[in-house]
């Protein structure tokens, strides 16, 4: 998809701003000696490697570029980010000298920088798919640690688990040759759409209304977050294919880490259940950043795309799931990611049955 000139709907954002801000919210990681820090990387970077061969030979993808694996912190991590979105607004057509020294710039750019602040602590692992031509693999290894130490999880396993999930979205952006220009078109087609920022802002204060009501249990059945209240009809129509594409990305991660465990990590089931539990019952601040964020949403994602996932492989076997990765017109709509059987009447023939076993 070819990038327009410009377009001066998009969102004007002071990326200094964005970027000070994040450093001076973050805060610290768990306490580490820098031989121990050093251990971490070296053990994260042996797993991520390890667990790139595990999930290309239970999958049957094979990468057709090569990206760059890291192991950062969560400064680190969030400048990476900054770098990936500013890079992904320039194509989209976002005017590079526009003057984002008005106060309109900066307020969004405090917000961008106290959203990846929060992030920062949380993320253990991403594929990043805007700040290079080929995408990267972050890990970030002071939550890795943070977690297995809350958790009381067997450290090794653990990372190689964690591992798997993210080298699943690697082989997901790089060994489908069509997956990652897509998934840009998508966000593309997002912002094409976009209204003006004084009707995104009229928006924001109820916005952030519901999601206090939501946190504190007084609307428990409650959806709404930020992307519901701040957009268009057209663009909700284009969040509802991301949310499909994110949906399957997502279910195939999960189903993947535990079908490598199964066969390659000793206590799989003690870490899915722990790490669920934490998934289930964050804290009240928690609740309301998940809310408003849109992270909830995320989470629903993992179990529908699991499921969704699941069942394909049960009913048509793995050659019969990979089919999905042929072409866009094979990926399921929202509609089939809960009704599997849909998608397989739609996409698969009696002639795609094959051994049930892998994936």
């Amino acid at each position: 998809m070819a990038p327009p000139a410009s377009n001066s709907m998009l969102p004007s954002v002071d990326w200094r701003t964005a970027a000070s801000c994040s450093r001076a919210f973050i805060r610290g990681g768990p306490r580490m000696s820098p031989e121990g820090a050093l251990d971490v990387v070296t053990d994260l970077r042996r797993h991520a490697d390890h667990a790139i061969e595990l999930v290309a030979d239970y999958t049957g993808l094979t990468p057709t570029v090569q990206a760059r694996v890291e192991v950062v912190d969560r400064v680190r991590w969030s400048h990476i980010n900054i770098t990936g979105l500013r890079r992904l607004l320039s194509g989209l057509g976002a005017d590079e000298d526009r003057d984002v020294s008005n106060a309109a710039a900066k307020v969004t750019g405090v917000q961008a920088g106290a959203v990846l602040a929060f992030l920062s602590s949380r993320v253990l692992g991403q594929f990043e798919t805007f700040s290079t031509d080929t995408g990267r693999l972050l890990f970030v290894a002071p939550n890795i640690v943070e977690v297995e130490r809350r958790l009381r999880l067997p450290t090794r396993e653990f990372r190689l688990w964690i591992a798997v999930h993210e080298a699943t979205h690697l082989m997901q952006f790089t060994a489908v040759p069509w997956m990652r220009d897509y998934f840009h078109g998508l966000i593309g087609t997002f912002f094409a759409a976009t209204e003006s920022e004084e009707s995104s802002a009229s928006q924001l204060g109820r916005a952030v209304r519901r999601a206090l009501s939501a946190a504190r249990g007084d609307e428990p059945d409650s959806s709404t977050d930020v992307m519901d209240a701040v957009t268009s009809a057209e663009q909700r129509e284009a969040i509802g294919r991301i949310q499909a594409l994110m949906t399957l990305l997502e279910g195939h991660a999960e189903s993947v880490m535990d079908g490598v465990g199964a066969d390659h990590i000793e206590h799989v089931a003690l870490l899915r259940r722990r790490f669920d539990r934490r998934r289930a019952h964050p804290g009240a601040l928690q609740r309301f950043l998940r809310q408003l964020l849109g992270l909830d949403a995320k989470l629903r994602q993992y179990a529908a795309g699991r499921r969704f996932v699941d069942h394909v492989v049960a009913e048509r076997g793995p050659a019969g799931f990979n089919r999905i990765w042929e072409g866009p017109e094979h990926l399921p709509s929202e509609a089939e990611i809960e009704r599997p059987e849909d998608w397989v009447a739609r996409v698969l023939s009696d002639a795609d049955a094959t051994v049930r076993h892998g994936l």
